[in-house]
């Protein structure tokens, strides 16, 4: 078989593509972030997956979701990332969950992963949502995290022992203005103003708008950071993985990037 990793060898060498395949990855959600992370994650050399998604595709995907073409809509999206996957790598190791993560599930899932990717959609799962810090902390998995804004992405990620999403939010609620059902300013001011505008109006009535700009962002920023925190001590990476209090903002209409301290240090 062709190498599909000729390219990237010189990046990770021998050393690096040998972690990526031993460490295993869970990733809930296939959207608009978890879908094509998955695949960056697939082709820069990661060999082991758990997933969990129980959705089909359907037209309003196509604008983000990286799999989402005319020809899989009405497919559970879980089938169609395994066959793309397995399409790079037949050598590809993937447990999958068909039914979603679900409260009774989700310790299952997690323990004994390397990472974590969280990336159900926002008005969905609730009560995962509320139960994953604890899991997170019971099984030593970080979780990493990032959404589309308009042209540009926020990541936030957590690791056991730091800080959670709980303490994360009131920091960064003390450090904003009040803003009722929009982003939190401390975030929104990193984005386009225009595109932030646009952002919290049509989310205010309906889902949130994105754009294909913003979840390939969102794809870029989840899936480095993973190989950041799998590749961290090899000759590589010369940094730790960003986890809160520190997010990080990518915009791409403003041409910024910034990684801030929720605390304020």
């Amino acid at each position: 078989m062709h190498d599909f990793l000729n390219r990237c060898r010189p990046f990770f060498q021998e050393q690096g593509l040998q972690i990526l395949a031993e460490k295993t990855i869970a990733i809930s959600g296939l959207g608009g972030v978890g879908g094509g992370a998955f695949l960056a994650l697939v082709r820069s050399g990661c060999s082991s997956f758990r997933l969990a998604e129980n959705g089909l595709f359907d037209p309003p995907d196509m604008n983000r979701q990286a799999a989402a073409f005319g020809h899989t809509m009405d497919r559970p999206k879980l089938d169609v990332y395994v066959e793309l996957a397995r399409s790079i790598n037949p050598a590809i190791r993937i447990q999958t969950w068909p039914e979603g993560l679900q409260p009774e599930n989700l310790e299952e899932f997690i323990d004994g992963a390397d990472a974590h990717i969280g990336a159900i959609d926002v008005e969905k799962g609730a009560e995962v949502k509320r139960m994953t810090p604890a899991v997170l902390e019971r099984c030593g998995v970080p979780m990493f995290t990032a959404g589309a804004f308009g042209f540009g992405s926020l990541m936030i990620n957590y690791r056991p022992g730091g800080m959670m999403e709980d303490e994360f939010a009131r920091q960064v609620k003390d450090r904003s203005e009040h803003r009722p059902g929009q982003l939190a300013s401390l975030m929104a001011q990193q984005f386009n103003p225009a595109a932030i505008a646009i952002f919290d109006r049509a989310r205010a009535t309906g889902p949130a708008p994105t754009t294909a700009i913003g979840c390939l962002l969102a794809n870029t920023l989840v899936a480095n950071e993973v190989i950041v925190h799998l590749l961290q001590g090899t000759e590589l990476i010369d940094r730790e993985a960003v986890f809160a209090p520190r997010f990080v903002t990518i915009d791409a209409l403003s041409l910024t990037m910034q990684v801030i301290d929720a605390g304020g240090h």
